[in-house]
This record gives structure tokens, sequence and C-alpha cells, in this order.
């Protein structure tokens, strides 16, 4: 089973939302010939190990798939991202880093998030659903706005607020990937997966990503040879329990 949440012993407590069980009773309950736990990103990963490379998109100009670890990201109602090195994967909890800083225009945006939250603002803050309303509130002046997510994701071309709240996710996003990236050493590549990542990553805005995602004064060569790859499967969880079931079980 893979679950929103770190998995820590028995007791596993959601993060985004107030919601906790013990695994031992659920276990007892329905599940008793055995429950293993996954975190949810951390199941999908093991999809990685197998996946069709006909059904991966090349966000990057680097199209091979090298060996080496790699890493998946998908943002969502948080912000996921797990490591996939010598068949294991392992999960992480790298959206509650907090966002350095990245240029004067996000940083306003920092600085009005610690204003009115108390605190610095982590990747997921922004990076995610409630990301999204937040930044084009914060852009627009108008916090009480009617917009939905998929509004303001697909209304750029009528809204310039929509537009540049995309400017910023595609920025951000780019920058955790590689940080991400440079602190893993994800030779085999980084992954982006999910509904949001396919909404900002349109084969317009690759550029936008790979630009931001490559920029460094002193590890540019490195970074470009970090493959980006883009997969649209709503099915990841369940191949990633598969590859799990056919490399433990059978």
């Amino acid at each position: 089973m893979g679950v929103a949440a770190p998995i820590i012993d028995n007791e596993i407590n959601f993060v985004n939302i107030d919601f906790s069980f013990k695994a031992k009773e659920i276990e007892k309950i329905f599940f008793p010939g055995g429950l293993r736990l996954f975190n949810d990103v951390q199941l999908q990963c093991y999809a990685l190990k197998n996946y069709p490379k006909n059904k991966i998109k090349s966000v990057g100009g680097n199209k091979n798939f090298p060996l080496g670890p790699k890493i998946l990201i998908i943002p969502g109602t948080g912000l996921g991202l797990s490591i996939l090195i010598n068949g294991n994967s392992i999960a992480t909890e790298a959206g509650h880093l907090n966002i350095p800083k990245i240029s004067d225009e996000i940083d306003h945006l920092l600085e009005d998030f610690k204003k009115e939250n108390k605190r610095i603002a982590t990747f997921e803050d922004l990076l995610s659903g409630k990301g999204i309303s937040y930044i084009y509130g914060f852009l627009s002046q108008n916090y009480d706005h009617n917009y939905s997510n998929e509004d303001i994701l697909n209304n750029d071309k009528d809204d310039s607020f929509c537009e540049e709240t995309k400017v910023f996710l595609i920025k951000i996003f780019a920058i955790f990937a590689k940080y991400t990236a440079l602190v893993i050493g994800s030779s085999g590549g980084v992954y982006l997966a999910g509904s949001l990542s396919d909404s900002l990553l349109k084969d317009n805005d690759f550029s936008e990503f790979i630009d931001t995602f490559e920029e460094s004064k002193k590890m540019d060569k490195y970074l470009s040879n970090i493959p980006v790859f883009l997969i649209n499967d709503e099915d990841l969880g369940y191949m990633g329990a598969l590859e799990v079931y056919k490399n433990e079980i059978i």
C-alpha cells in the first residue's frame, strides 16, 4: 500500500491533512496475509525500473538513458521526491526544504509568504495545488479570486497573471529539480510526473524549465548531462507495486 505520508514505525501521520492510523491495526483487520507500506512516491518510483522508454518524453537536449541514480518528482497536493538507486526506491521529504533566494521577483513572493504565515516558505508550499492559488493571488493582489488551479494553468493566454503564475511555478520547479539532482547526483535522470508537471511542461515551456535547470556558473556541464524526462501516466503506483511484487515475491 502506498500512502502520502512518511513511513515511521507503526504510527502513520499524514502531513497535509489531519489523519493518522496504526499500520498493525489496518493489517490485522484488512490484510491478514500481511501488509507492506510505502510512501506513495516511493512506490511510484519503482515503476522507473522497467518503464517503457517509448512512453517517456524528453524535456532537455539530452535524450539518452544513462545508468546511475534516478529521481522521481511529483508535485500535486504536496511535493514528493523519491530516489531509485541500485534497484531500490528511497523515499524523501525533500519538498519540505526551505526555498532559497532565487530572483528579485520571487523573493518578493517569499517575503509576502513569510509575512502572512510567520515562517519561511518550503518548495511544497508553492510547488503544489495550494501554491498555484497563492501565487496567483499574490501577483494579482486578489487572494479571494474564484479561479480554480485548472483555470489558472489553462487560462494563461487570456489573463496575464495566469501566465506569470506559470512562469513562477516553472522556475521554482526547475530550481527544486536542479538542487536535488546536485545533492543526489542523479546521473540516471530526473523524471517528472503527475498532472501538475504535465500542465506546466507543455512543449513550448520546455526551454524555460531546462534553461533554469542547467543554469550554473560552475556545474552547467554536469547538469546538461543529466537527462530530464516527463512521464504522463496515472498508473505509476500500480506499476511500481508490480515491480516490488515481481522482485520480492515471485
